[in-house]
């Protein structure tokens, strides 16, 4: 199977990337792109691999506010940001001695026939939507 690169970049670039830049290793290609959500830069991760004969993409986000280690009202905040969400979810990630929420959705589609319906361009749109979501609520 053929990652569909160019396909992948011209959607994001399409759906308000301002900046794309692509890195192929052997059997995945990341996509680090540039959205202005909510009025700041805003980076996006969009991993793509082989799943047996389908395409999966792995989406994902990290916000810069960082968090003390967060307590059980921090945690019944994300959940309730986690039911609101159309697609993915939020989850806690740990870095160093910092906790920072990360958003994060996947898909899973025909790699030959990418653009042929609209489900995997709503997936990057709904995906950046559901980060604008999560941004102005933690915010």
């Amino acid at each position: 199977m053929i990652i569909p690169v160019s396909e992948i970049k011209k959607t994001l670039t399409e759906l308000g990337a301002l900046e794309v830049t692509v890195q192929q290793e052997a059997n995945n290609v990341m996509f680090l792109s540039i959205f202005s959500i909510g009025g700041e830069r805003t980076g996006v991760f969009l991993i793509a691999s082989e799943l047996g004969t389908q395409l999966f993409c792995q989406f994902f986000s990290t916000f810069e506010q960082v968090f003390d280690k967060p307590g059980v009202d921090f945690y019944e905040v994300l959940d309730k940001l986690n039911t609101r969400l159309v697609i993915g979810h939020v989850q806690v990630k740990k870095q160093g001695e910092d906790y920072m929420v990360t958003y994060r959705s996947n898909h899973v589609g025909d790699p030959d026939a990418l653009l042929a319906n609209r489900s995997f361009r709503n997936f990057i749109s709904f995906s950046v939507d559901m980060v604008g979501a999560v941004a102005n609520d933690i915010s």
